[in-house]
């Protein structure tokens, strides 16, 4: 494998990934789902041992959709020319990013070039704290289960007492605007909330995880709960860096005002939405 050979000359290989779920299918399903007798014939004479392909379970849904992402149900026939019916085969993403694949889909045989995702993109690099709620990116396990993904500022966590407790936003909401301005990322929800007024109202548009929409109206509290986020750097004795927000100002580190240490005693286990978001370590 290139990998293997990639680490044993001392160099961290980037990996690539296709970010679905397989399932082993027979050759019974197979017809079903429209494979010919060609193919079959030909997985046959490929793997005498176990004659099965491999069809799509689930997959990871993103914001901004590609037009050539494998969908659930599509059956995998071959990956850069080669037919695939081991496990093993499906290696052929490690190295590549864009994949010649040859699938069914709805019983049409079809040709497409996948895409593959960097495997470092499924982690969590930036949170952000605002009103006591710790957003990010939705992580990988999120995008697998959710149906569609309706932004990309994912409430995973709250902290007892705060503005997001008190007023209901819970853990796997997804926020959507703020004041009625879209915030499809990080960026934009930072944006809009710096704007906001210590100690003023301002309203949340938000989608929980089974797609109901409502609205939240919160009032800001800058000095308890203080607007800050922290972004993974590698140059950062701990690894993370931290950015403070007071007065609609950016500051490189911990803020001049306020309290804004977040205790990890006070998020409580059942606020907690169940998001991969690593540990922080914050200087004091």
């Amino acid at each position: 494998l290139p990998v293997i050979k990639q680490i044993q000359a001392g160099v961290t290989p980037d990996l690539r990934m296709l970010s679905v779920e397989f399932n082993a299918i027979q050759m019974s399903q197979a017809r079903i789902m429209g494979v010919s007798e060609s193919w079959i014939k030909r997985v046959a004479a490929a793997n005498s041992a176990h004659h099965q392909l491999f069809m799509v379970r689930k997959r990871t849904f993103e914001r901004d959709e590609d037009a050539h992402a494998l969908q659930e149900g599509d059956v995998i026939l071959t990956l850069n020319g080669n037919i695939v019916t081991r496990v093993s085969e499906l290696d052929v993403m490690y190295d590549n990013e864009v994949l010649d694949a040859v699938i069914v889909r709805d019983c049409v045989e079809m040709r497409v070039a996948v895409p593959t995702v960097a495997s470092h993109d499924v982690e969590t690099d930036r949170a952000v704290s605002f009103c006591g709620a710790i957003l990010h990116r939705p992580h990988l396990a999120v995008r697998q289960q959710i149906s569609k993904l309706h932004s990309e500022v994912y409430v995973s966590a709250r902290t007892r007492g705060s503005p997001s407790y008190q007023y209901g936003l819970a853990p796997t909401n997804f926020i959507t605007a703020v004041n009625g301005v879209p915030t499809p990322d990080l960026e934009a929800f930072i944006r809009e909330v710096v704007r906001i007024p210590d100690n003023t109202y301002f309203r949340l548009k938000c989608m929980t995880f089974d797609n109901v929409p409502w609205i939240c109206t919160m009032k800001k509290n800058e000095h308890y709960f203080a607007t800050m986020e922290w972004i993974k750097d590698p140059r950062e004795e701990c690894g993370w860096r931290r950015v403070s927000y007071e007065h609609g100002k950016s500051i490189e580190g911990e803020g001049k005002e306020g309290i804004n240490e977040i205790a990890a005693e006070s998020v409580c286990e059942d606020d907690v939405g169940g998001g991969d978001v690593e540990p922080v370590a914050v200087k004091a």
